[in-house]
């Protein structure tokens, strides 16, 4: 009877440390199973604990119990305590002593712990978060099929008709003028080469690489149709704009009302956000949320669009460009058959190597600069 104590008490403990484990690892189900074994064992051990005492009142000794000289503990194995690490499984206190001891990762690992560390290696390509917004939509994009030409203008504008009485000479308009726009298409492009093994290997990498092309293509073209519009203006001359009531009253003023129809503000971050922090006399922003684009703001009716500082410079510390007005009137975009991409599996071949290449063909030409401002704004005074 006593020796079948012993047991139930140890198959208890057994059951103690697995509700223990089942806790640390979120396992209700095992646990509610080890708890409902540990509450029967609990009733017989009792139940027997009774037995022995009633025995006792009477004088009967229970059996004799063979001795036994209690079993050295193995003392778990490296590889076995950093199995179970990986696991998540709960650890002895004789293991987490080994663990302090002797099995550590990191720079005082002196056992080849490391190597048994799995190691999470990704190979996609993740891409900064960078803004690169085209600007072609700003202006008036024409493809064209030859590398040279021209378009015509007006270089005038009516003065309307002269008044004259019944018998007298009417008055003799003078002659419309016009002037030529002429284009001619420059190229700009890149090679990079790239081992024919870690297109293999590499997932997402082509992908990427198409993306990274465009995106030197939209540098390049922004900064040409930035460009085009300040020296447009004025002989690249800004107009001083100083605070929101100067830019609402240029763009009343300066303007013609039909250049308001598809007219825009364009300007970059610090332009932005130096609008942005402009009051009117009620303490109110003046810049507007749009109803149909939550990201965007509008100015007197206008949308704004902000471009990264790095596209857009600022004139100075605290002058920045602002172009508002009809761009798509003031600059034409004269694209060459857009983005040609070509791969060679040739041109590198005694380095295993592909050979990537883009080329694309544009002018942007100045059209009508009195449709639009460029302006050198500044907070109000």
């Amino acid at each position: 009877m006593k020796r079948k104590l012993i047991d139930k008490k140890a198959e208890r403990a057994t059951q103690v440390e697995a509700m223990e484990t089942a806790l640390a690892s979120g396992d209700n189900a095992a646990f509610e199973t080890a708890k409902n074994a540990v509450a029967n064992l609990n009733t017989e051990i009792e139940n027997i604990d009774a037995v022995l005492a009633e025995k006792s009142r009477f004088g009967e000794a229970p059996a004799d119990v063979p001795f036994e000289a209690p079993k050295a503990e193995k003392k778990p194995g490296g590889i076995e305590v950093m199995a179970k690490m990986l696991r998540r499984e709960k650890l002895t206190d004789q293991e987490a002593e080994q663990v302090q001891k002797a099995l550590v990762t990191g720079d005082n690992a002196v056992s080849g712990e490391n190597y048994l560390v799995p190691a999470d290696v990704q190979t996609e390509i993740r891409d900064l978060r960078k803004s690169y917004v085209s600007a072609k939509p700003l202006v008036n994009v024409i493809p064209v099929a030859d590398l040279t030409g021209s378009t015509n203008f007006e270089n005038s504008a009516p003065s309307g008709l002269t008044a004259f009485d019944d018998g007298d000479t009417i008055a003799t308009e003078t002659d419309p003028t016009f002037v030529k726009k002429p284009w001619t298409i420059k190229f700009y492009g890149k090679l990079i080469p790239i081992s024919r093994i870690l297109l293999k290997v590499a997932s997402g990498l082509m992908a990427y690489l198409n993306r990274w092309f465009v995106r030197n293509a939209v540098i390049s073209e922004n900064g040409a149709i930035f460009t085009a519009l300040k020296t447009g203006y004025n002989s690249g001359t800004p107009k001083s704009v100083a605070g929101w009531e100067e830019l609402k009253q240029s763009i009343t003023v300066d303007l013609d009302p039909s250049c308001l129809i598809d007219g825009v503000i364009v300007t970059n971050q610090s332009g932005f956000a130096c609008l942005d922090a402009e009051v009117d006399g009620e303490g109110r922003p003046v810049l507007q949320a749009n109803p149909a684009k939550p990201t965007e703001k509008l100015f007197q009716g206008l949308p704004v669009v902000v471009f990264p500082n790095a596209q857009l410079a600022n004139i100075d510390a605290t002058h920045f460009p602002m172009i508002y007005g009809s761009t798509k009137a003031g600059a034409d975009f004269m694209e060459y058959e857009g983005l040609l991409f070509e791969t060679s599996e040739h041109f590198l071949f005694n380095k295993n190597q592909n050979c990537l290449r883009v080329i694309e063909g544009f002018d942007v030409v100045s059209t009508d600069t009195s449709a639009y401002i460029y302006g050198s704004f500044s907070a109000t005074v």
